[in-house]
């Protein structure tokens, strides 16, 4: 455990996205201050039905926030939690399931109600559009992002999963503005996008697990400088969440790659 966040450290990362096993791990939380690495984020996966939220998602989220204010986690990062249904059809989500109004207000009342309570203690909260998931698309986001507290709830910009769900991260920037309060930043190889979207993998799991959807930051199809210099348009002060899901080179690699590019990225 050391181990690993020593290294996290070592390149230059200021924090993390914390799980609920780490968070109630004293031995990780003290080695989390001897290395001055910050709780950047948790992560509350809401689940739901098309018709509603799951009543499981009340005691998790519930769990999920008071660990948070526990630790000193700076934001919260809400988003649906995927489904077999939307993962057949990431990238083509107008062909799956949609969620009724009813369950757009329900999941908007559920953040709504959480972000406040975290904002009570000290946090902020951000929602997460995800693909394969209910909220993939943007227009799925701008349908929710309507609805949830502008005041509380900002936009975690994850351009990785924008570009999945159809979406330009540039102008997702341009169009949220001053909403965008958390950003995760991981890159897509456009040869395994077209095989998703054409249908020739089967799945959004297949493609990140077994074919590496996801790459390196400045490595794949994304505008990595363009997404900076459009953030630095904003003067966005948030978190830039260097993320990798899987990667045909070994994680740290991976992860150096991605540092490297970003911080040039910044320049």
């Amino acid at each position: 455990m050391s181990e690993y966040l020593s290294g996290i450290a070592g390149y230059g990362f200021k924090g993390i996205q914390v799980s609920m096993d780490q968070g109630n791990s004293p031995d990780f939380v003290r080695s989390m201050k001897e290395h001055s690495l910050n709780f950047a984020e948790i992560y509350v996966a809401v689940h739901m039905t098309t018709e509603g939220i799951e009543a499981i998602s009340e005691t998790e989220t519930a769990e999920t926030i008071a660990l948070a204010a526990r630790v000193g986690v700076e934001m919260v990062v809400f988003a649906v939690d995927g489904t077999n249904e939307r993962d057949l059809c990431a990238t083509r989500a107008a062909t799956g399931p949609q969620l009724t109004d009813a369950a757009y207000s329900q999941l908007a009342k559920h953040i709504n109600r959480f972000a406040k309570i975290a904002k009570d203690h000290g946090m902020k909260s951000s929602f997460h559009p995800h693909a394969a998931t209910f909220i993939e698309t943007f227009s799925e986001t701008e349908k929710l992002m309507n609805l949830l507290d502008p005041d509380m709830v900002g936009v975690c910009l994850d351009v990785g999963h924008w570009i999945v769900g159809g979406g330009d991260p540039i102008e997702a920037i341009q169009h949220f503005g001053e909403r965008i309060t958390h950003v995760h930043i991981k890159d897509v190889s456009g040869e395994v996008l077209a095989k998703l979207a054409s249908g020739h993998i089967a799945s959004m799991e297949d493609s990140v697990m077994k074919d590496k959807l996801f790459v390196p930051a400045g490595t794949g199809i994304l505008d990595l400088h363009g997404v900076m210099r459009a953030l630095g348009a904003l003067n966005f002060t948030g978190w830039l969440m260097s993320e990798q899901d899987s990667a045909w080179e070994p994680a740290e690699a991976a992860s150096g790659i991605s540092y490297s590019n970003i911080l040039a990225g910044l320049k």
